[in-house]
């Protein structure tokens, strides 16, 4: 991964931060949201016209995300079949919220 550590990445995203990341010519972004008082940990992919949400997993506690739901959207297969874990060398970090 280019731009932070994955290590850091995650001390970051478990203290509620978000990250803006580059793959393969698209924007994403990973975030905390709450929809219908329920709090997600989610990755958007933010193309123009047509951003969705390609990632959503329920943190289910207050405060600081624990790795397991860190791990579980990190995990899943929603860049072309591949996870975020399998392309993180190709990932460059272009902004921390």
């Amino acid at each position: 991964m280019n731009g932070i550590k994955m290590d850091e990445l995650y001390e970051l995203i478990s203290h509620c931060h978000e990250a803006e990341f580059e793959y393969n010519g698209t924007t994403y972004v990973l975030q905390p949201e709450v929809n219908d008082n329920k709090s997600y940990l989610v990755i958007w992919d933010c193309t123009p016209d047509t951003a969705k949400c390609i990632a959503k997993h329920e943190i289910g506690v207050e405060g600081d995300i624990p790795q397991a739901v860190i791990d579980a959207v990190l995990s899943e297969k929603c860049f072309d079949g591949k996870s975020f874990l399998e392309i993180e060398k190709d990932i460059t970090v272009t902004v921390i919220y």
